[in-house]
């Protein structure tokens, strides 16, 4: 629990930082670090944000993910970031992790609803209920192997 309510407040800090920020472009997506050729090879451009919120980009195997902002606001912002090598994002979790240990790629889009649970603005409050969970239990492949408990509370 204090895991996730770090991560929490690191995730409102840097969408804080970012909404700070003057704006130097409308849209920074896929401005990805020098070398990503590196890890991904057919890097493709085809993802377009549905709302504020993290999501993993199917397109190109989960390795990318977005960070998107501004909707409420009238004027949508994407930032795209790739995870490290081995590694792709966890709908389910907001993080870079082993594909053992995350919700298949083709399966996130299932899982973008999550975003609107941080929309709730309480960090005390767990960002994922038990349902979440259990959703995504048998699609993890390493479920069994992870602390169940520990995942339950990520808030």
């Amino acid at each position: 629990m204090k895991r996730m309510n770090s991560l929490c407040i690191v995730l409102i800090g840097f969408l804080a930082t970012c909404s700070a920020m003057p704006k130097r472009a409308k849209r920074a997506a896929y401005d990805l670090p020098d070398g990503i050729n590196l890890l991904l090879q057919d890097l493709r451009s085809t993802f377009s944000c549905q709302g504020d919120g993290y999501y993993a980009d199917v397109d190109n195997n989960c390795q990318v993910f977005h960070v998107c902002h501004g909707f409420e606001e009238g004027s949508p912002r994407q930032w795209s970031f790739a995870c490290g090598n081995q590694t792709i994002f966890n709908q389910l979790t907001f993080t870079c992790s082993y594909p053992e240990e995350a919700i298949p790629c083709d399966k996130a889009p299932d899982f973008f609803y999550l975003n609107g649970n941080m929309k709730q603005g309480d960090p005390e409050v767990p960002f994922l209920n038990e349902q979440d969970v259990q959703n995504a239990a048998p699609l993890i492949p390493g479920y069994n192997n992870v602390d169940q408990k520990s995942l339950s509370n990520r808030g």
